[in-house]
């Protein structure tokens, strides 16, 4: 398998060719997560940008002692891209929930392509910008709908 299969699906490489791709999978590392383990710890402030590349993971924050639930990640998911538009801190745990391996690329092997491929550089960020733009997007509609559940409620107090 190449390692353009690996990323298959992956949105930071979107409508990037293959020969490319492998380019960009050359300069990074694979790392192995048992389950249970910390990919990325919130608080920490590391600037690796990371792909799944097999198994299952979980997005969650602590909040006040609590862990938080916020989302699952699968092959071909990317986290971490935050790093890439100046969020110096990770806002969120990412721990694997089976045997996880992930692509690792350094903020600094990012944005090396600015000077050595401008065109990928640009698809590259203009996927992170797709992908940031697609969760927020998401993180809205879920707001929307606990403000009508809110709204519900009120209604549902004052009648009573």
């Amino acid at each position: 398998m190449s390692a353009a299969q690996l990323v298959a699906g992956c949105p930071l490489f979107h409508e990037i060719y293959d020969n490319e791709v492998e380019e960009i999978i050359a300069d990074c590392m694979v790392a192995s997560y048992s389950p249970g383990d910390f990919i990325i710890k919130q608080g920490d402030t590391n600037t690796d940008i990371c792909v799944l590349l097999q198994g299952q993971a979980k997005v969650s924050v602590d909040k006040e002692g609590h862990e938080h639930h916020i989302a699952n990640l699968g092959k071909g998911d990317l986290f971490g891209e935050l790093v890439l538009i100046n969020e110096t801190q990770r806002t969120a745990n990412i721990i694997a929930v089976d045997q996880c391996d992930v692509l690792i690329m350094t903020y600094e092997n990012f944005f090396s392509y600015f000077h050595k491929k401008p065109k990928v550089f640009a698809l590259m960020v203009l996927n992170v910008t797709r992908l940031v733009t697609k969760r927020l997007k998401g993180s809205n509609q879920v707001i929307q709908n606990l403000n009508g559940e809110i709204e519900k409620l009120k209604r549902g107090n004052k009648a009573a």
